[in-house]
C-alpha cells in the first residue's frame, strides 16, 4: 500500500503530455479515401535480343553534349 502511494505521488511530479499527444482527435477534419494503385505500374519488360554493335549502343545511351544538342536541332 505504501509503495502504491509512493508511485502515485511520484507520478504526479512528471511533466504533462504535449498538447498534440493529449488532445483528442478532431472529428471535423476530413480524411482522404485511399486511392487504388496498380501493382505493376512502371513495370518495364526486358526481352533478350540478338548481338548488337556495342559502340552504337554506347552512343545511344551516352549523355549528350551541348554541341550534339545543337546538331540535333
Amino acid at each position: 500500500m505504501t509503495l502504491a502511494a509512493l508511485a502515485l505521488g511520484l507520478g504526479a511530479c512528471g511533466p504533462t503530455a504535449p498538447q498534440y499527444i493529449a488532445a483528442p482527435a478532431d472529428p471535423t477534419i476530413g480524411t482522404r479515401d485511399p486511392a487504388p494503385s496498380q501493382v505493376t505500374a512502371g513495370l518495364v519488360t526486358f526481352q533478350v535480343t540478338g548481338p548488337k554493335d556495342w559502340r552504337e549502343i554506347n552512343r545511344q545511351v551516352a549523355p549528350t553534349t551541348t554541341e550534339q544538342k545543337k546538331e540535333q536541332r
